[in-house]
């Protein structure tokens, strides 16, 4: 007669109350000029499934808008994410928008967790000012490098193409800006602010 013991001791994720479940998470916008803008940031979050091949994958969950106010924690609920692997990281995005500053895009792997032991996060967001800036300070080398060379030659060439498409990306930049705030942010806010 054989006998045959299995133990289980080893398995205790099987037993895991954090199975599947990732959050709360707390996070904190910083500024990294220091202020404290009077209107709030929006935070737009979500998890997405990856695809085969190279493939964006779809929506699965962790769909949160949130408003948050600069150095004020936000804390976004715990949920049972349905993923392929219920025990794995969940990569959720996170997306910080605000008028004044530029937008802000942050992954992070989310693994399983106690409800009672929330993921910290701080974000922190750069003057969208100062993003132009840089952006315009490329340009103007571009300028300059262009008024060196002969307006026919290669190198001029060169040079200009590099100014024009600085200076489209400053454009784009914008107008994404203005965009973003108009259909993203505007409608999130509240009428009582």
């Amino acid at each position: 007669m054989l006998f045959i013991s299995v133990s289980l001791t080893g398995c205790t994720f099987l037993f895991d109350e954090a199975h599947g479940y990732r959050g709360p998470v707390e996070i904190t916008i910083k500024t990294e000029d220091g202020s404290i803008p009077q209107f709030p940031f929006l935070i737009d979050t979500g998890y997405a499934e990856p695809g085969g091949h190279g493939g964006s994958g779809h929506e699965r969950g962790y769909d949160y808008l949130k408003l948050a106010y600069a150095g004020k924690v936000v804390t976004l609920p715990r949920e049972r994410l349905d993923l392929l692997q219920p025990n794995a990281y969940a990569m959720v995005h996170f997306v910080v928008r605000h008028p004044n500053y530029h937008i802000q895009t942050l992954s992070v792997g989310l693994g399983p967790i106690d409800a009672d032991d929330p993921h910290k996060l701080t974000i922190t967001v750069k003057p969208f000012e100062d993003m132009m800036q840089v952006i315009a300070e490329r340009a103007e080398v571009h300028k300059v490098n262009r008024m060196q060379f002969q307006p026919d030659s290669r190198e001029y060439k060169s040079a200009d193409y590099n100014y024009r498409r600085v200076r489209y990306v400053l454009g784009r930049a914008i107008h994404s800006q203005i965009d973003k705030t108009r259909d993203v942010y505007l409608p999130e806010l509240p009428l009582t602010l």
